[in-house]
């Protein structure tokens, strides 16, 4: 009978002792008296005579001052309105009440109830001296708009820092949720230095570029250079064409490819990945900290590594002609893509060129020049080409959905303001990789789990089927004709139905593609198998990136120590499968932080570059609504709301079709519109939008001539 209570609260409307024995038909004494113990043990709350479903989890409050909260485990986060946080600050864990959703809500409702854990132990933002009556006094004010603080700093405790510095304060007493006591803990810079604000961001979110001292000493220990007679037994590829394909301004190169045609027809495939493993040992500076990090942050104007130069970019880096140390995974793949045999070993190898997708992209598109400079491998890139073909075609096959997400890259001038934006593109060259690095990340998983080894799998579960209706519903508003399944959505079956969009409605598929990803549960990282529902996978793990991914060097560790060094292996066996959680939690919450440090900088960024063009028009696709109002996205990444309040008329949002109505005029998503920039701010990384015609009414501008 508890979970069906639960359950029944888990329904809008369903909050009182006579509501919940409606709903359940259970009898109200015994309804009471569940209610009792339920509210004892924590999983209801009870506030004015009605009962609610009680939960914690961790709190984002957005720069709006409106939240989300995510609970680990579920998919859906909760929303909380501003009025709703209480003392809540970002990054908390909170406990909470759910207030389920309606008709007109897309998330349900949530009610911070206390603050469980201070996520914040510290103030970043600008030292501030005032004087009054009493004396002078100092502060630190936050640079966070979604974390509106003050930190007060004794003079003692100022650590030599001045006014105007920006500074990073310790939290040592919270006096309210908006004031605090501490001291200054480091320097970041001034106002005026180019990327301190970037640097604020990345220090809120503890990803620091300096390493501690015990790792720079660890360093004294590690060679420049690879001592290949201390590796008689290792498998020596350095006879082999092998080549590493990336970026023009990549420094590290952690994989490393080679493809021959077999004399029986079949495909050859190897994948050589960096052995950071040999370096970092288990326990010692490097690992902690490595494991701490647990990824590599990529923002606009610089790099945070997971591991220090030394090895990122120095003997851990596939670069060419040297001899660096690798995992390798050997594949044979027949003419239809089915992998036949392979081997994982230890191997030696000597890249013979260091080519750029630029390059490759141009010899595959004929440059006569290019393929002329790299003659010696061009018949094997036609080989990589041609098996890329052939394993993308059998994962589309399966039922792989290929989102296009939309990176921007960002570009600075000397003084770290951003002059443009521009998407990043995916030719034949990238996604040839990306096929590679897929096929050896799937064989090494179906490797771990068919042993029964321990593992850290990079897993996708199914999503809500109700989050995938909704978007299938969108679908239909444009006219398209898709079927919806009743009880289970494959992913086949939105492959089809974003296949359908691409062809036939091309002009809504950007917006469509971005709503189905919202749909989509998150990937993560597990000691579980539990497949990769985006990719058609039953087996996939991260094995190819371990210089920037910490689960990836956690794969190669486990490789080494239980198949090919498996001495003691009982003791090795009990020892990682009491870890392996632990580092796909940690992993997973890492990779969420650089991924909302990413965003926040780009948000940052952007919001900078159109303070600088308060006034201006611009055209841009409606990419989203809400029942306060609709997003814009510009061409070049730029998104802006256009809050309910500004535009004419009274509107009311209707749900199923996703549209903001009035008796005049309905908005759809994928609608092209014209809009003036009203606002933007920086601290509160928001942009404000009205439309065109809407502005042009309210200053009186007509057509008229």
């Amino acid at each position: 009978m508890k979970e069906e209570i639960l359950e029944a609260l888990s329904k809008p409307y369903v909050h009182t002792i006579k509501d919940i024995n409606k709903a359940t038909g259970i009898k109200r004494i015994d309804v009471e008296d569940i209610l009792t113990v339920l509210k004892k043990d924590g999983y209801v709350y009870k506030f004015d005579n009605r009962y609610y479903l009680r939960k914690k989890g961790v709190i984002q409050i957005k720069d709006r001052g409106f939240g989300f909260i995510h609970v680990d485990g579920e998919d859906a986060d909760y929303y909380v309105d501003a009025f709703n946080t209480k003392d809540a600050a970002n990054g908390d864990i909170v406990d909470f009440y759910v207030l389920p959703k309606t008709s007109d809500d897309f998330l349900d409702n949530a009610c911070v109830i206390s603050v469980l854990e201070r996520k914040n132990t510290h103030v970043f933002g600008k030292l501030i001296e005032k004087k009054n009556k009493k004396g002078t006094f100092y502060f630190v004010a936050s640079h966070d708009a979604s974390y509106d603080v003050k930190c007060f700093i004794k003079e003692e405790d100022l650590n030599n820092a001045v006014p105007g510095a920006i500074v990073s304060a310790k939290i040592t007493k919270y006096l309210s949720d908006a004031v605090t006591e501490g001291y200054i803990e480091k320097i970041l810079g001034y106002e005026n230095d180019p990327g301190i604000d970037i640097s604020l961001i990345a220090e809120k979110y503890s990803f620091y570029k300096e390493f501690p001292e015990p790792v720079n000493e660890e360093l004294s220990s590690i060679p420049n250079s690879v001592d290949v007679s201390l590796y008689p037994n290792r498998k020596d590829f350095r006879n082999e064409l092998i080549i590493t394909i990336d970026g023009d301004d990549s420094k590290d190169f952690d994989d490393a490819v080679s493809v021959k045609r077999l004399s029986n027809g079949n495909f050859y495939l190897g994948v050589y990945i960096a052995d950071v493993t040999e370096y970092v040992k288990e326990g010692h500076p490097l690992d902690e900290e490595a494991l701490f990090r647990a990824t590599s942050v990529y923002l606009a104007d610089r790099v945070i590594p997971m591991l220090p130069q030394k090895l990122s970019n120095g003997i851990c880096s596939l670069n060419e002609g040297v001899d660096r140390l690798v995992l390798a995974c050997e594949m044979e793949f027949n003419l239809k893509g089915k992998l036949l045999n392979y081997e994982i070993n230890e191997g030696i190898i000597k890249s013979t060129h260091r080519m750029t997708y630029n390059n490759v992209n141009k010899m595959l598109n004929n440059d006569e020049e290019v393929i002329k400079k790299y003659q010696d491998i061009y018949p094997m890139i036609l080989d990589m080409i041609s098996l890329s073909d052939i394993l993308r075609g059998l994962r589309v096959k399966k039922g792989a959905i290929d989102f296009e997400v939309p990176e921007y890259k960002a570009t600075l001038d000397k003084d770290g303001k951003p002059i443009s934006f521009e998407l990043r593109t995916r030719d034949k060259a990238e996604m040839l990789i990306e096929d590679f690095m897929l096929a050896a990340n799937e064989t090494v998983a179906y490797h771990m789990s068919i042993s029964n080894l321990p593992c850290v799998y990079r897993v996708h579960e199914n999503p809500k089927l109700e989050a995938v209706k909704k978007v299938f519903d969108m679908i239909k508003t444009t006219g398209l004709k898709v079927i919806v399944p009743k009880n289970k959505i494959l992913p086949k079956d939105i492959q089809k139905a974003m296949n359908l969009v691409k062809e036939d409605k091309k002009e809504s598929y950007s917006v469509i593609n971005q709503m189905m990803l919202r749909a989509m549960a998150k990937a993560k990282y597990s000691e579980k198998n539990l497949g990769h529902y985006g990719l058609a996978m039953d087996y996939y793990c991260h094995f190819t990136s371990p210089i920037r991914r910490y689960p990836d060097l956690m794969v190669h560790r486990l490789i080494k120590s239980l198949i090919l060094y498996p001495d003691n292996f009982e003791e090795k066996y009990a020892h990682y499968t009491d870890i392996v959680h632990d580092i796909s939690v940690q992993s997973s919450v890492k990779e969420r932080e650089a991924i909302d440090c990413e965003r926040e900088v780009m948000d940052m960024l952007m919001a900078s570059y159109m303070e600088e063009r308060i006034g201006e028009e611009f055209e841009g696709t409606i990419d989203s609504i809400t029942k306060f109002g609709m997003f814009v996205l510009l061409d070049n990444g730029v998104e802006g709301l256009i809050h309910i309040s500004n535009l004419d008329g009274y509107f009311n949002f209707n749900e199923a079709n996703m549209t903001l109505e009035s008796a005049a005029k309905t908005y759809h998503i994928g609608d092209k519109v014209n809009v003036i920039n009203i606002n933007a701010s920086k601290k509160q990384r928001k942009i404000d939008f009205i439309l065109k015609e809407d502005y042009d009414k309210m200053t009186g501008v007509t057509d008229a001539k």
